[in-house]
């Protein structure tokens, strides 16, 4: 349903790529809310394409660049956590899962079990299903969510990112860090 609503309405979307030690990064966005944050080329044509929306507008808007600086920030190893809006585009399980998601600490990991009990869900495995549909990487920070019993889990962005992002956090952990604003949601 909210794909037809974006495309009627002819949303007007916006991208940028950030070169990184993570690789390109792409983000998308409305003129006031992200709707996608990923790595690698052309994933955010794809992704508003998906969604019945043009190609992004030539140009910037304040949000992408606010995005892209706290982007910067955090690879930096100077921001924990986001502030900016954004709009989830899942079911309301999904939405779920990435909210409890967002909630993990910068630094820290939880379980695909520990979320599931906190949504409800008697098991792990839906949840690792709505963190795989995850458009907002590192903005719901699902590199955060691992098995039970210590292994990565998945990660659509792969493995080797994943244990990149942890061991990024683990670095930084100990350093002083204002940039500590939970992202809003819309």
């Amino acid at each position: 349903m909210w794909e037809n609503m974006l495309s009627v309405l002819g949303v007007k979307t916006f991208a940028r790529s950030i070169s990184s030690w993570l690789g390109r990064v792409e983000v998308a966005a409305t003129e006031d809310s992200l709707l996608f944050v990923g790595v690698g080329s052309g994933r955010a044509a794809k992704f508003l394409r998906a969604l019945g929306l043009h190609p992004p507008s030539e140009g910037c808007s304040e949000l992408i660049d606010e995005a892209a600086a706290q982007l910067i920030e955090y690879f930096e190893g100077r921001r924990r956590s986001f502030s900016l809006p954004v709009n989830f585009l899942g079911t309301d399980f999904q939405v779920r899962v990435w909210e409890k998601t967002m909630e993990i600490p910068y630094g820290s990991t939880r379980s695909y079990s520990w979320v599931a009990r906190r949504v409800g869900c008697a098991s792990p495995r839906p949840v690792g299903r709505a963190l795989s549909a995850n458009h907002l990487m590192l903005i719901v920070p699902c590199h955060r969510v691992v098995e039970a019993h210590g292994g990565l889990g998945g990660f659509s962005a792969g493995l080797a990112l994943k244990k990149k992002l942890l061991q990024h956090e683990a670095r930084h952990m100990g350093e002083g860090c204002d940039k500590t604003k939970s992202a809003s949601m819309r």
